[in-house]
């Protein structure tokens, strides 16, 4: 008898061995694929970081505005606020 519950606690614990094992074994493989995805990522971002400092490098920006006959010069439309609205005559009615 002694010997039958030996012989299941052994084999219950070589079960349970097993299964840590596997369970171990699909966590290890899980985190390496999401290092893998990580390191694919950071790459893209360091790659959309360069790109994006060389597109808003001076030289860049005014390369672009030459192209696209951009007068570097002109000064945009600026809108009134309701502070400013109320120190011009002509503008009492006007709303944004």
């Amino acid at each position: 008898m002694r010997l039958c519950f030996v012989i299941a606690c052994m084999a219950g614990i070589g079960v349970g061995l097993v299964h840590l094992r596997k369970c171990e074994s699909i966590a290890r493989h899980e985190l390496l694929s999401l290092e893998t995805k990580h390191v694919l990522l950071r790459r893209t971002a360091q790659q959309q970081e360069s790109k994006l400092g060389y597109l808003t490098n001076p030289k860049q920006i005014a390369d672009r505005a030459r192209r696209m006959n951009i007068d570097p010069d002109r000064r945009p439309v600026r809108l009134a606020g309701p502070a400013e609205r109320r120190r011009l005559n002509n503008t009492r009615r006007t709303t944004n």
